[in-house]
């Protein structure tokens, strides 16, 4: 999905409950690979792997929204994957923006 702006993609990850619900969501969000696990490792991996992509210029910068389900805020793995998130912004170098979002409707 394209972005406000011409030459940004748009990718939103709905809400979910439980940190498997909330794997396979990104997962199919980001049409992450068949090899993707649904684990914290392998998320980790593949958005480390986006962010090197999209640095070095492969692909158009990405704008991830990601709807946070109110259950899975009070989960301890919400900090994980909200680090992970953000260590995959950092690694892209300014061409990765993370939006996180309470949930549209539960």
């Amino acid at each position: 999905m394209n972005g406000p702006e011409s030459g940004q993609r748009s990718v939103v990850v709905p809400a979910a409950a439980s940190k498997h619900e909330v794997l396979v969501a990104f997962g199919k969000a980001l049409h992450l690979p068949e090899y993707y696990g649904t684990n914290l490792d392998a998320l980790n991996d593949c958005l480390q792997d986006l962010a090197s992509e999209l640095a070095n210029g492969e692909g158009e910068p990405l704008t991830l929204e990601w709807h946070v389900h109110p259950a899975f805020r009070r989960d301890a793995a919400y900090a994980v994957v909200k680090g992970i998130l953000v260590g995959a912004v950092e690694a892209a170098e300014g061409t990765l923006t993370l939006r996180i979002l309470p949930p549209d409707h539960v």
